[in-house]
């Protein structure tokens, strides 16, 4: 003989779902329960389904619970579960506990039916489908019965002692501030007095001798020369030597004939008969081929370019002896 049981609606949550095997003479307990019928929309509540055998059921038959799937019903969303079971002193298992997480998300009384347990013993499957039994009724939080709710006197405000970074915070920015003020003031003045906000260091001098030196290597670099610019090479160089020649001495030999550049480096301290006769037979020969429009031979371009050099050092050699001498004395 078999017997079920199922909820009524409007039953408690409590009522029991049995069913007594035929091969057996005991029979299997079901029971479901909910935490609460009453949610707020989207809150999480637990469905909790007990199942026990009565004492006189020799074993226990194969039990299968529902699935998640199973449990999501229309509205009735479940979310996670765990079964747990309970043993007597013997280790046989007393009862088996399914948790099942369930929400929903829609407003409005949501019955949970069609649980289903199936027992099967002996190859006789049993269905426990307790229908319109359990029901959650989901509501927004605006909808909640405010009516019981406990209402408090305000309570004081309790202000919090100063801590040492909202005190040094103070004082920092009155730094700043000061200083953005100072500056302000410094740059006014500045302007008024036509003096420059930003004075930038002053670049250290190049000498004249290693300046000169630079212009002749980039000179050569060029090959004038050797594209047929003779005049044009000619006059470049020229124009480097006198460059050094007012840089080093304040010689304007670029405003100077060739006679007169030689008169005025002749009267320097730093003047010796080799120097003299380098700078000469420059001169001379850049004039023949400016004026004169003189070919020289293509070895004579580079020593004209290695006379230019000569000079440079020497001069440069005997003004560092001058005054090495001077400075002794």
């Amino acid at each position: 003989m078999m017997i079920i049981s199922t909820y009524a609606s409007g039953q408690s949550a409590d009522s029991l779902v049995s069913v007594q095997l035929p091969s057996q003479g005991a029979g299997i307990s079901v029971k479901a329960t909910l935490d609460t019928g009453s949610i707020v929309i989207g809150d999480q509540k637990t469905l909790h389904i007990f199942i026990t055998r009565d004492p006189s059921l020799t074993s226990w038959p194969k039990v299968t619970l529902p699935s998640l799937q199973q449990m999501t019903q229309g509205a009735i969303e479940a979310l996670d579960f765990v079964a747990d079971t309970t043993k007597d002193k013997d280790g046989s298992v007393k009862s088996i506990e399914q948790k099942v997480i369930v929400t929903s998300f829609d407003t409005g009384k949501q019955y949970i039916g069609g649980i289903s347990v199936i027992v099967d013993n002996d190859g006789n499957s049993v269905i426990l489908a307790p229908s319109d039994s359990l029901f959650l009724e989901a509501s927004y939080a605006a909808d909640a019965d405010t009516t019981k709710c406990e209402v408090k006197a305000e309570a004081g405000v309790e202000k919090e002692p100063y801590t040492f970074w909202e005190i040094a915070r103070w004082f920092v920015a009155a730094l700043l501030l000061a200083a953005i003020i100072f500056v302000i003031i410094w740059i006014i003045r500045r302007r008024k007095e036509n003096k420059p906000i930003v004075i930038l260091p002053k670049a250290k001098p190049v000498p004249a001798d290693k300046k000169a030196l630079s212009e002749l290597e980039n000179l050569r670099r060029k090959e004038l020369w050797q594209k047929g610019r003779i005049k044009k090479y000619y006059t470049d160089m020229t124009d480097i030597i006198r460059r050094f020649l007012r840089n080093m001495y304040g010689i304007k030999a670029a405003e100077m004939t060739t006679r007169q550049t030689l008169r005025a480096f002749h009267n320097i301290e730093d003047w010796s008969e080799e120097s003299e006769a380098l700078l000469r037979q420059l001169l001379q020969k850049a004039d023949m081929v400016k004026f004169a429009k003189s070919q020289p031979e293509s070895h004579e371009h580079d020593l004209a370019m290695q006379n230019s050099i000569d000079f440079v050092r020497k001069v440069a050699e005997t003004h560092r002896l001058n005054n090495d001498e001077t400075g002794e004395k």
